[in-house]
């Protein structure tokens, strides 16, 4: 258990944050490997359904239960190739570290072995498994996963608003406990932490246990998103989408939906099921909309929502 003790400071600082898809990547690698748990369902249901092999990797480094390396969840940045940089500039030293914590039954892989070392081809290969596991399982989940968070956030500032800081920290989740000014993490790590006045950032998370993340730039309690909350945004998102079905069609509103976060053409094509001659395709006809936009990186062609796009998609979750 972590106990993080707050004084009157602290919780005048007391912030509610949401995540992005990029410190959410190792996570979801971990519960999709849980039968019980909300994202592996919805991954099973949808319609890249499979993990690619080269995707599994991020498996190896990722155990089903208990901690994950902090390396692989970066605090914030605002790209995949940003994320994966960071990840992939680790010091060596936190490498090994990191590493040798896991559970291993029979030892670590080969590549993981040489990861732990620090070796230029070991990070690559990470880097490039992360990437196919995202276009492939988290990217086209992501959308949703959002609307649910969005939903929890205005849920939980209202609640912050109307009854207080310590009815929110009550409320989180039943392995967070206010009592006597600390906070009780369950979790299995031990610690005392005095904030001394730093604050306290709330994080709602696909992960299925809550945990502290207190390497990042500002001390943060991540806690599991309510049932509800997916609830909410599944049957919100059935409505919103035939609206959107009626004026762009159903790929397209696919397409639109799945660019909230960035994407190459072929990554777009395999987080949808299509061909990249088809998501290039619908890609340039919502770019000449103005709904998205695309840049050129190299040989890479990488596609986004615009800010119209994003008030699109916002009036259709409104009902407008």
């Amino acid at each position: 258990m972590i106990r993080l003790r707050l004084d009157v400071d602290d919780l005048s600082r007391v912030t509610l944050a949401l995540p992005g898809p990029y410190c959410e990547l190792a996570v979801s690698a971990q519960v999709i490997q849980q039968p019980r748990s909300t994202f592996r369902r919805l991954h099973r249901a949808g319609r890249t359904r499979h993990i690619p092999a080269r995707a599994r990797q991020l498996l190896d480094l990722v155990p089903a239960s208990g901690g994950i390396p902090d390396f692989l969840i970066p605090e914030s940045a605002g790209s995949l190739d940003e994320a994966l940089d960071v990840v992939q500039s680790t010091h060596p030293a936190r490498l090994q570290a990191e590493l040798t914590e896991l559970p291993w039954t029979q030892g670590p892989p080969p590549w993981v072995r040489d990861l732990a070392q620090g070796r230029v081809a070991a990070l690559k290969y990470l880097g490039q498994s992360m990437r196919i596991y995202h276009d492939n399982v988290l990217a086209p989940l992501w959308p949703g996963i959002r609307r649910a968070m969005s939903f929890e956030m205005k849920r939980r500032a209202w609640q912050l608003a109307t009854q207080g800081v310590a009815v929110v920290l009550n409320t989180l989740h039943t392995g967070i406990r206010w009592r006597q000014s600390a906070l009780e993490v369950d979790g299995p790590f031990h610690a005392e932490v005095d904030l001394g006045g730093r604050g306290l950032r709330l994080m709602p998370s696909i992960w299925t246990r809550p945990g502290v993340a207190r390497s990042w730039s500002e001390t943060t309690l991540v806690y599991p998103m309510p049932a509800d909350c997916w609830t909410h945004s599944e049957r919100a998102t059935a409505g919103h989408d035939e609206a959107l079905r009626g004026l762009l069609g159903s790929t397209r509103t696919r397409v639109l939906r799945t660019l909230t976060v960035e994407h190459t053409t072929s990554g777009l094509a395999g987080a949808l099921g299509i061909s990249p001659a088809s998501a290039s395709m619908h890609a340039a006809t919502l770019r000449t909309t103005g709904l998205v936009t695309s840049r050129r990186d190299g040989q890479a062609v990488y596609h986004a929502v615009t800010a119209l796009g994003q008030a699109v998609l916002a009036a259709a979750a409104e009902g407008g």
